[in-house]
């Protein structure tokens, strides 16, 4: 597909993982902050892991519903975006923007089209969209259930969704899929976490190689 499409590998919990990442040119790492999920990570473990690579890494902390002080814990550690995947408010989006002066990823529930509008009300309050499954999952929260919202509600929109923030496509994309995800929706940037395990919370480097390799086959 387009060589160009930025990819996100998220809930990543190991040294190896974040290396294999940083080798193939990911765009965005991300670590879950949310406790209860599997891929939770400790703020100090992550701390440790970042602390072995450069300073050329983005590097997305997973929130829900956080207070300031476990945000702040985290970007001490060293993310430099904060992704906001819970009920988080276009106003509470703002206050954290506006205290910690970092790019923020607003996660939108996708399940019936009329759900894309919620866009409007946080696009002055956050730098890109992740747009996701709207299913909440048996650890209490949106997203990594390994299921996809209907692409074809991005596709009937495209040129109203170009008015808005950045937006990057998340939800039971995998190697099966993801070059179809791709084409129907034109995105230009994806969010994988499910899709490269074979088991919940624990990453392949195997699906992780050949993920990257369907983003950027040719067809």
């Amino acid at each position: 597909m387009n060589s160009v499409t930025k990819i996100k590998f998220c809930g990543l919990t190991s040294y190896d993982e974040v290396a294999f990442a940083k080798k193939n040119n990911i765009y965005w790492i991300g670590f879950i902050f949310a406790k209860g999920s599997s891929r939770f990570i400790e703020i100090g473990k992550a701390k440790e892991i970042i602390s072995k690579f450069d300073n050329c890494l983005n590097i997305v902390g997973v929130f829900v519903d956080a207070n300031d002080d476990w945000i702040k814990l985290a970007l001490e550690a060293g993310i430099n975006y904060i992704q906001l995947h819970g009920e988080e408010s276009p106003e509470r989006c703002e206050e954290i923007k506006s205290l910690f002066k970092t790019p923020i990823i607003k996660a939108i529930p996708i399940e019936k089209e009329e759900d894309l509008k919620n866009i409007e009300f946080y696009n002055d309050v956050c730098d890109y969209f992740l747009l996701d499954k709207k299913n909440v999952n048996n650890e209490g929260f949106n997203g990594g259930t390994g299921e996809n919202f209907d692409w074809n509600i991005i596709s009937k929109n495209k040129e109203w969704l170009n008015k808005y923030k950045p937006w990057i496509l998340s939800g039971g994309l995998n190697i099966h899929n993801v070059q179809e995800a791709i084409r129907l929706t034109g995105t230009k940037a994806i969010d994988v976490s499910s899709g490269i395990e074979y088991n919940p919370g624990s990453k392949s480097i195997e699906l992780m190689e050949l993920f990257i390799k369907e983003v950027n086959k040719k067809v």
